[in-house]
């Protein structure tokens, strides 16, 4: 077949690419030769510039010598093969011969040539001519074909540009069939596999939701054989669709349809090399957004795969410590309780109150952080000052802190804050949780208040190692502490996660600093401070002034 189109004398171009021992990759769109058709306009053009050239040189033929009138006529040769091609060249320079002959070689209105030097004249015109307008024929060929690879590089670029925007597959199909729509005056669609091997239409444009029976049997032949079937193909030509595979390295991915109103005619070569072009693009396109989506599924995998070790982790160990002491501590009440003194059962007693609030704000932070994570948690709002939401957190951590010295230094023009005080309760418990864990024995909390700006600072201070400055921003992640390690205090690693999503609930931000001296660590959070609204006049004192609390300690 290679050689038989080589060795045709049609006038069209062959590119083979086919290496030695590799087959033929399937049927590819089949495009009619470019035959010669005469152009009556091309011609009826050219006789008209001969015309004019004849008129010219008989005015100049009383100034200028025979020889350069030949000149004329070569121009009317140039200005036709540059606008209209070869052959009409090629009948420009014939005509212009004989014109040229007929009427400016003597004798006149002949076709004899008496001086030899007019012979010469002649032949050397034809030849001239002729070599002049194949040349500028070639010329007008290879600008042409520049224009259409320059258009053609537009045209891609352009689409590159639009997939390259598109995130979802929808936006990438849509992209895709507007595209090719526009740029072949047809139109288009995508058909993607569902569902094992069944193809549906995921997108068209004109928007198209139907196809007759014969197109849906050259779709599914195309797809089953990953080859070109339908329109203009040596497969079931009858459809009116012409099927393209969507080949990317890892198989095939789907099906391209075009569909012409003109169904008589065929696709130009560079039509077809441009549908080709893009359907590999539409390829490389949708492959991006599937590898993406699988990154993203494989992603989400690990991280769930991460979170429910580390939750398991953190329940395992967090739920027996407080369960065993508790059940310890109650086996000795039931068990002993006629040996035991009023003092050995105050202080079973107390452990048990103690595991089960310890347990209670172990379940406590696990549904605050499954409500922060689905947006559940809304701050109910009320003014309240700070000093009465420390005594409550000092006043609840009173057995953990028992042990440590505890200052509060909260300055009396500290603002009351519009906040929800139960939440910003919870926050300082976290903290100071955190930082009892942490502080040695006999070690020394500081709690400080101070205005920044518009907003009042609070930092929790403790003596105890710190963290180290690239794990200040890690240590707010969910579950860090359970993926530091068991040597370390327990802990679940939600205290700080869930505090940083109560403080950014109330508009604040929360950082995790070096202590006082570089000894110890700072969790320093900023909340907002709201002017206070009116309160209308006749209202009892007691309601003008803030509600104002002890600090426990």
């Amino acid at each position: 077949m290679t050689e038989r189109l080589l060795n045709d004398p049609g006038q069209f171009e062959i590119t083979v690419v086919a290496p030695a021992g590799e087959e033929a990759p399937g049927q590819m769109i089949q495009a009619s030769p470019v035959e010669f058709r005469p152009d009556l306009r091309a011609f009826g053009w050219a006789t008209l510039a001969v015309a004019a050239a004849t008129a010219i040189s008989h005015v100049a033929d009383r100034f200028l010598p025979l020889g350069n009138l030949s000149l004329i006529f070569l121009m009317a040769v140039l200005l036709v093969a540059i606008r209209f091609g070869l052959w009409p060249s090629v009948y420009t320079s014939l005509l212009s011969f004989f014109v040229y002959n007929f009427f400016f070689t003597e004798p006149h209105y002949t076709f004899l040539v008496e001086r030899r030097e007019d012979v010469l004249t002649v032949v050397f015109f034809l030849v001239v001519a002729v070599i002049v307008g194949n040349l500028a024929a070639r010329l007008k060929a290879q600008v042409e074909a520049m224009r259409q690879i320059t258009r053609r590089t537009a045209n891609l670029y352009d689409f590159s540009r639009r997939i390259a925007g598109a995130v979802a597959l929808n936006d990438v199909l849509w992209a895709a069939v507007h595209h090719v729509a526009s740029t072949l005056q047809c139109r288009s669609l995508v058909l993607l596999p569902h569902e094992g091997d069944r193809l549906e239409i995921a997108s068209g444009y004109p928007p198209e939701d139907q196809m007759s029976t014969t197109a849906w049997g050259a779709a599914h032949w195309a797809w089953q054989h990953n080859q070109v079937a339908g329109w203009s193909s040596g497969t079931l030509p009858a459809s009116e669709w012409l099927f393209l595979p969507l080949r990317t390295a890892r198989g095939p991915l789907g099906l391209l349809g075009v569909a012409f109103e003109n169904s008589q005619r065929q696709l130009t070569p560079e039509q077809r090399d441009l549908l080709e072009t893009l359907v590999d693009q539409v390829a490389v396109a949708i492959e991006r957004t599937n590898l993406a989506t699988d990154i993203e599924q494989a992603r989400l995998l690990s991280e769930t795969e991460r979170l429910r070790s580390a939750l398991l982790s953190s329940v395992s160990h967090d739920l027996r410590t407080p369960l065993v002491s508790i059940i310890g501590s109650a086996t000795g009440l039931v068990s002993r309780d006629g040996a035991l003194s009023s003092s050995d059962r105050a202080q079973l007693a107390q452990t048990i109150l103690e595991e089960s609030e310890r347990l209670n704000r172990f379940v406590q932070n696990l549904l605050d952080m499954t409500r922060l994570g689905y947006g559940a948690l809304q701050p109910n709002r009320e003014w309240v000052d700070l000093r009465e939401i420390v005594g409550r957190a000092l006043k609840q951590m009173a057995g953990s802190l028992a042990s440590l010295k505890v200052e509060a230094r909260i300055p009396d023009d500290t603002p009351v804050l519009y906040v929800d005080p139960i939440l910003i309760e919870q926050v300082l418990v976290n903290i100071l949780d955190n930082a009892a864990k942490y502080s040695p024995p006999g070690g020394r909390i500081e709690i400080a208040a101070a205005m920044d700006g518009a907003q009042v600072r609070v930092g929790v201070s403790d003596e105890g190692p710190g963290i180290p400055p690239e794990a200040r921003d890690t240590v707010f992640d969910v579950f860090y502490r359970v993926r530091a390690g068991d040597q370390q205090a327990a802990g679940t690693g939600l205290g700080l996660s869930i505090c940083r999503g109560l403080i950014e609930a109330h508009g604040g931000r929360i950082e995790a600093l070096p202590g006082p001296g570089g000894h110890g660590t700072t969790i320093a959070f900023w909340l907002p401070v709201e002017r206070m609204p009116a309160i209308a006049e006749g209202a009892d004192e007691e309601e003008r002034e803030p509600a104002s609390g002890s600090v426990g300690q």
